[in-house]
Parts: structure tokens; sequence; C-alpha cells
């Protein structure tokens, strides 16, 4: 259909036409990001946290906590999905998925071994991410670590117990080169709380420790010695070393008993000796009386 420029009452019905259209394409718009916008406030605020620990002669771990906010305070999130992934040098690769249990925690244990992909800086890079759902928004966390590898060697010379330490970071291509003013611990491992024998520094990659001779152990002597650095370089390292190094349990105990046996015999002589004193100082009293 053709009109003129004087034909104005069909350009005004024209016009009113697409003017209704434009409003309600607008209005239809506006209604639908409107209730975008409205779901999205509804979702609540996800947490992430990440932790990665370096098991020298066991494996990598990667621990990792999901939490919302409820009233201010920290609430789990559980059994929700958690992408592990690991930067490559073009992309991310997926390690696994693994859900959050009821307190907000999942955890994946990585090979010793496992060959990370490591940039420039010689540091690998491993990511959290929780991809959201209906309730909850998306949230990703990472993690950026050198690898450090510690070994030690134990001996015994004069009755004195020392640990030499070595310690070598790893850079791209296997290159590695000795750890320098990076702090450590020593501890042996207790069912509650790990006892805390010494701290140091390794030195172009060394360091050495003298043990001391009276940690407790099992009955037969042996212990669990925990070698650990906690840097944020390389988060945290432990080398755990099982050793008979601790006094055995068995002669605490036969300590203890003589102490206790020595203990009663001393309290049995002394109730002795008062009962007699008694008796006798009895036996005064009534020939007096008598």
């Amino acid at each position: 259909m053709i009109f003129q420029l004087n034909d104005k009452k069909a350009m005004t019905q024209l016009l009113n036409k697409h003017k209704k259209g434009i409003l309600r394409v607008s209005l239809s718009v506006i209604l639908s990001f409107t209730f975008l916008f409205s779901n999205a406030q509804k979702k609540g605020k996800a947490y992430l946290n990440i932790d990665y620990k370096q098991y020298v002669n066991e494996y990598n771990l990667v621990e990792v906590t999901i939490r919302t906010r409820v009233d201010g305070k920290f609430q789990p999130i559980s059994n929700v999905p958690i992408d592990i992934t690991m930067d490559t040098k073009e992309d991310e690769l997926l390690l696994a998925t693994i859900n959050s249990d009821e307190n907000g925690f999942a955890s994946l244990a990585i090979a010793k071994d496992y060959s990370f992909y490591r940039n420039e800086e010689g540091k690998y890079k491993i990511n959290a991410k929780f991809n959201g759902n209906d309730t909850y928004k998306k949230v990703s966390k990472n993690s950026k670590m050198k690898y450090l590898y510690m070994q030690a060697n134990l001996t015994v010379e004069d009755s004195v117990k020392t640990i030499y330490l070595n310690a070598l970071e790893y850079i791209k291509d296997s290159l590695t080169i000795p750890a320098e003013d990076i702090d450590f611990e020593v501890f042996v491992d207790r069912m509650f709380a790990d006892l805390k024998i010494t701290e140091g520094v390794f030195t172009n990659g060394k360091a050495q420790v003298i043990f001391p001779d009276d940690i407790p152990g099992d009955l037969d002597g042996n212990i669990i010695i925990r070698v650990i650095v906690d840097e944020r370089d390389y988060q945290m390292v432990e080398l755990t070393l099982d050793e008979s190094w601790g006094v055995p349990l068995i002669e605490d105990v036969i300590k203890k008993k003589n102490a206790a046996t020595i203990s009663y015999v001393a309290f049995m002589i002394l109730s002795i000796i008062i009962i007699a004193i008694s008796g006798l100082l009895l036996s005064k009293r009534i020939n007096n009386k008598s």
C-alpha cells in the first residue's frame, strides 16, 4: 500500500499503529529484565575458600570450603558440584568435579608426580569453581604456588640425633634451585595437637636439626616427625618421617608404676608407725587410769 503525503488520515493511522507496536515491545523488554533482575536478586551469595597442601612423600591435596551468610553468620552449602581445574598454556584443564559434604567441604588428592603446567615464574595455578544454581550465585577462587621438594637424612653419632634437611624449588622443565631463606618448623605427631620441637631456616637449600632425647614414643619408641614449610609462594609443604627416636612408652609406664609402688609402701609404713604410736599412747593412758 502506498500513501500520498497529503493523505494525513492514513499517515496518522500508520504512526499510531507503529507506536502501539513499539510500546508493546518496550513493555515486554522491561518486564523481562525486571523478571531476570528480581530472580538474580533472590539468589544467595556463595563464598569459596581454597587451600593447597603438598605432602612430599604422599600426594598433593586441594581442600575447598563453600559457605553462605545467614543472619550474618556463615553456614555451609552442602551437596553442590565444584570444578577443580588447572591453568594450562592456552586454556583450563578440568581435573575433577567434586560435591561438597554436609559441612560444605570438598577435597581432591592429586598424585605427587602429577605433571603441572608452570608459568614463567615456575608457578602453577589451581582453580575451584561453583557455577551457581537456582539458589546461589556462581563463585570461583584460585591458588598459585611453586613446588618445593624436601628430603631428610637422619643420623645418630655419639648419641646425638641429627636431621639433615635439603629443600629444592622446582622451576620449569624439571629444573631446580636450592631453597633460600625459607622458614620451617619441626613437629612430632600427637593425637590432639602436634608437639613443636624446633624451627629453622633453609640456607642454600640446607638445614640441620638436633633432635631431643626425651620425646615419648609408642611401645617401641616409634614417632612420626613432621617438617613443615608454610610460605605464601609454596602454600603448605609437609615432609613426614617415621623413626624410632622416641622414648618407649613401656619405660614411662614402669616408672609410673614404680613411683606409685614407692608411694604406696611409704604410705603403709607411715600408717603402721602412726598406728603403733597411737597404740602405745592409748596403752599408757589405760595404765595410768588403772
